[in-house]
């Protein structure tokens, strides 16, 4: 093999070494998407408190390095939500099922700060389907 060759091929391992590091460090974020989906619990629709208070879905990016939080739209009725042009990456979700008295359904167990779920955001038009369960965490 010549020398050549020899640099030519650490050069490429150097290439796809540093790519995929890239990758993992979140360089290649920020392809903008449009997301919907659906929360249940349990598996069955949503039930609120009340009939009215706010339905909040919101999109924390991970790790944060000053890119703000985005806030769907959100039907209540339904448990949907929809975000559009919502940056790829990865996201901590937050949700609050706020009665007329502005108390928590989910006893803030899904606030920015608890919440324990985590999802990526990778593709324009997926679905991120949340099922929360029965029991709060």
């Amino acid at each position: 093999m010549s020398h050549l060759t020899q640099w030519l091929l650490l050069i490429a391992l150097v290439a796809v070494i540093g790519l995929g590091i890239a990758y993992v460090m979140g360089v290649f974020e920020g392809r903008p998407c449009d997301i919907t989906g659906t929360i249940t619990r349990d598996g069955k629709p949503l039930e609120f408190s009340s009939p009215n208070g706010p339905f909040l879905v919101m999109f924390f990016p991970e790790p944060r390095r000053g890119r703000d939080p985005v806030l769907a739209d959100t039907d209540r009725a339904t448990g949907t939500f929809q975000v559009k042009g919502i940056p790829s990456g990865r996201y901590r979700v937050a949700i609050h099922m706020f009665n007329e008295k502005s108390m928590d359904d989910l006893e803030n167990k899904y606030d920015p700060s608890h919440s324990p779920l985590y999802y990526t955001v990778s593709d324009d038009g997926q679905v991120l389907d949340i099922d929360l369960p029965k029991e709060l965490p």
